[in-house]
This record gives C-alpha cells, sequence and structure tokens, in this order.
C-alpha cells in the first residue's frame, strides 16, 4: 500500500504493538545513526539521511494519535505526507540540520493552563478531603484534649480517609481523562 511509508522505514507490520515499533525505532537508529558512520563523508550523509527518514517514521508511529491519524488516513487511501529531507534541511553542508518540528501551526499557548478534556472531578472530591482533614484534626485534637479516646480515634480515622481520598484524586482525574481521551 501506498500509505505504509512509514511502516515500511520501521521495517515493521501496521498492526505492530507500540513496543514493537519502538524495538524496532531503537535498533534502526543505533544502527542508522551519522556517528557511527565517520568512514566517508558520503557514508554520513547517507547516514543522515536515512536517520531523518527514521525519525519522521517515529515521529507519527511513536505518538498514539498521530498514528491513529496515520492509520486512519492510510486506511481511507490519502494518507499523510511523508517526510521529505529537501524541506527540513539538506545534506549538502548548506544545512546539515533543521529540527523536524518547527513549532505548532494551531498557535498552542503553552501558558493556558486549562485542562484539553473535560475530566473535571466530581465536586464532592475537590472538597470532602479537605474538609475531612479539617474536621479530623479538630476532632483528634479535642479528642486528646479533654481525654475522651473514641473522639480522638473517630478523628485519626477521619485524617486517615481524607488523606486516601486526597491521594486518590489524581488517580480518578487520569482514568476520566483517559476514557474521554480515546475516541473512534
Amino acid at each position: 500500500m501506498a500509505g505504509d511509508a512509514h511502516y515500511r522505514e520501521l521495517g515493521v507490520d501496521p498492526s505492530a504493538s507500540a513496543a514493537e515499533v519502538r524495538r524496532a525505532y531503537l535498533s534502526l537508529a543505533r544502527d542508522a545513526h551519522p556517528d557511527f558512520h565517520t568512514g566517508s563523508e558520503s557514508g554520513r550523509r547517507r547516514a543522515e539521511e536515512r536517520m531523518r527518514r527514521i525519525n519522521a517514521a517515529w515521529a507519527v508511529l511513536g505518538d498514539v494519535d498521530a498514528r491513529a491519524d496515520y492509520d486512519r488516513a492510510r486506511l481511507r487511501g490519502t494518507p499523510r505526507p511523508t517526510f521529505h529531507a529537501a524541506s527540513h534541511g539538506s545534506v549538502d553542508g548548506a544545512d546539515p540540520w533543521r529540527p523536524f518540528d518547527e513549532g505548532d501551526p494551531l498557535g498552542f499557548d503553552d501558558r493556558d493552563d486549562r485542562p484539553i478534556t473535560n475530566s473535571a472531578l466530581p465536586s464532592w472530591m475537590k472538597t470532602v478531603p479537605a474538609l475531612g482533614i479539617l474536621f479530623g484534626l479538630a476532632a483528634l485534637i479535642s479528642g486528646a484534649l479533654v481525654g475522651f479516646e473514641g473522639l480522638a480515634l473517630i478523628g485519626l480515622y477521619l485524617v486517615l480517609l481524607s488523606i486516601g481520598l486526597f491521594l486518590a484524586a489524581p488517580l480518578v482525574a487520569l482514568s476520566m481523562s483517559r476514557s474521554q481521551d480515546r475516541r473512534p
């Protein structure tokens, strides 16, 4: 298929797992790295060109979302453009290397810290741990001061439960964003 260029470059099947793609990339990168081809200038240039193609394939296949986009376009028969060395630096010594990624065309603002997905925690999960620790410490201190062990024990359990909820909040947020992140 014409749209399999990145898979062919890494020598993997389109059904390969992410781990298999990574292993293939690392193996090829070790073999083709220009630093290991210092015998002749032409050999080094060929290695640089090969490394650019390998890196371009990895940039797409190593990213879950980019790979999904690539696969959808490939299966539709309208593949994304493949990497061409002429557009990203030359091997004739004029411009030996330019970064593959020259910025986000959509104007990503890294100062915007709003969540990308709608993975907001339930409101109770934001307030209960803080209130639990506050009331638990109050009960623990009050029970200790007046010598009422039952109140101190309730306060201790409330503090421990609140700490557990506080530690679980990031896991809940990650699982919510993960479930919303994978769209068909």
